[in-house]
């Protein structure tokens, strides 16, 4: 915990002594986030001492994440590191550079929820939009797949199916009660039906017997 109480401790200081200086330096650099305070300095010619200055940049310690999570006005980082320049802490005792800080200040705090909102949905709209093109990425790749196995199923089915009309063929043709006739390898075969059968086998009985008669 004595880190959280500041730097730069030049004499040995209790941690008493370490949290009440910790404590003062805040709400010191709190302060100047209020641009009508570091114009009160200025007019007291604060800003001309080298003592004053050197604190100033004693204070930057502050800038750093353990120490700036404690702070409830960020902006007054922001005009901190304005104070380490010479020509800001001339034109600070200004009134009327003053005043123009002071609206522009005003200004950014009347719009920093609305532009913080914005900012915030935005970033989830272009998250929402992220995840959307993964998804359609995804189920592209899926669909992919699925046609090309669709596509080897048919081809598989086709070639079941042109298997089962050649045996079917040659089945049905044994029903009908017709001789085959087969041919030479390579070659397709006839079928004669059984009423042309008939009469072949007839007209070849006839044939016989006029041999026999002549």
């Amino acid at each position: 915990m004595a880190k959280m109480y500041g730097k730069g401790k030049t004499t040995v200081e209790s941690e008493e002594q370490q949290k009440r200086r910790w404590q003062i330096e805040l709400e010191f650099v709190q302060c100047l986030s209020n641009p009508n305070y570091l114009n009160f300095l200025a007019q007291r010619g604060y800003f001309k001492d080298q003592s004053f200055i050197n604190y100033l940049k004693y204070l930057q310690y502050w800038k750093e994440p353990d120490y700036a999570k404690y702070l409830m006005y960020p902006m007054c980082l922001y005009f901190l590191d304005l104070l380490q320049y010479e020509h800001f802490r001339r034109e600070i005792v200004n009134s009327q550079c003053c005043k123009f800080i002071d609206d522009q200040a005003i200004l950014q705090w009347q719009h920093y929820t609305r532009k913080r909102i914005k900012l915030m949905e935005n970033a989830a709209a272009a998250q929402q939009q992220q995840q959307q093109q993964q998804q359609q990425q995804l189920q592209q790749s899926n669909g992919g797949e699925a046609a090309t196995a669709g596509e080897a199923a048919a081809t598989g089915g086709m070639m079941a199916t042109a298997n089962g009309n050649g045996t079917a063929s040659a089945a049905e043709a044994q029903p009908l009660g017709g001789s085959v006739q087969r041919g030479e390898p390579g070659q397709s075969q006839a079928v004669i039906p059984q009423q042309q059968q008939q009469q072949i086998n007839g007209l070849a009985t006839a044939s016989n017997i006029k041999l026999e008669l002549n």
